[in-house]
């Protein structure tokens, strides 16, 4: 009997959407008495999956912004499909993780990998790295999963030379409590463009939009507009691009600052 609910217990790991998957354990828990899931207690480790969403926004990213001489750090690589997915055109990758499990399952996966260079454990504060370290940075749904987003967006840009690409999932109403909190209770918050849009101009980081469109497990198209059936938003943060207001009249650096050179 064991055998079998171990057996009914993977396959509704396999094939639930974790969002459906969290509501289950969310009433199950409820029923039982048991205390409400922290997000500070998440790993990826506990559900084991390859999300559709994440594997399409890393092959977005290899095939419209990785070169094949870029050094690329992911940030919170998770179960690292996506360096693997990457390491199939940039040749220098790192990753850096916070999730003690993901980092072991990690180190065990990528050993004498050629491409994946380097795992480091990351306290969620400081990238231990020099700035302008990497060409390419990737933090693929992380966002809504950390507490000082400024702090982490700010340290991307520090180490990178030319872009930050980011995904985050779109707020939608369907996966939205009455609170407004998420449904999901991994996740601390989720933002809607607008709202996503306004953290970053803020900041002063220059950026450009594409949104991936469909449902969870996909077919997905991609657009620069929202839709009605948007799921992810993954804007890039262009380091390496100058606005025109940059350089004054006489060619000395205005006091604009270069976008994406921001520092902590």
């Amino acid at each position: 009997m064991k055998a079998i609910r171990k057996t009914l217990v993977q396959i509704f790991v396999l094939f639930t959407p974790p969002v459906v998957a969290t509501g289950v354990r969310r009433v199950r828990d409820r029923l039982l008495g048991r205390k409400p899931p922290r997000p500070e207690d998440y790993s990826v480790m506990d559900a084991p999956q390859q999300v559709p969403c994440q594997v399409e926004s890393y092959l977005f990213c290899r095939d419209k912004y990785l070169r094949r001489s870029d050094s690329v750090l992911d940030v919170g690589f998770g179960l690292g499909y996506g360096m693997h997915i990457m390491a199939g055109k940039a040749q220098h990758i790192v990753g850096v993780e916070v999730d003690k499990r993901a980092m072991e399952h990690g180190l065990r996966v990528f050993e004498g990998h050629p491409f994946v260079k380097q795992l480091v454990a990351y306290d969620g504060r400081r990238l231990p790295f020099d700035d302008n370290s990497f060409d390419v940075i990737t933090c693929v749904e992380v966002m809504e999963h950390v507490k000082d987003y400024n702090a982490l967006l700010l340290e991307m840009v520090r180490v990178a030379k030319r872009l930050v690409l980011i995904t985050t999932p779109n707020r939608r109403p369907e996966n939205t409590l009455p609170n407004g909190r998420p449904r999901n209770p991994w996740h601390l918050r989720e933002w809607s463009k607008r709202e996503f849009d306004a953290i970053l101009s803020k900041l002063r980081l220059k950026h450009e939009w594409n949104l991936l469109n469909g449902p969870f497990d996909g077919p997905f198209t991609w657009s620069s507009g929202l839709q009605a059936d948007t799921f992810s938003l993954v804007p890039v943060i262009l380091v390496a691009d100058t606005s025109a207001d940059d350089t004054a009249a006489d060619g000395k650096p205005s006091n604009s600052r270069r976008a994406g050179t921001h520092r902590r």
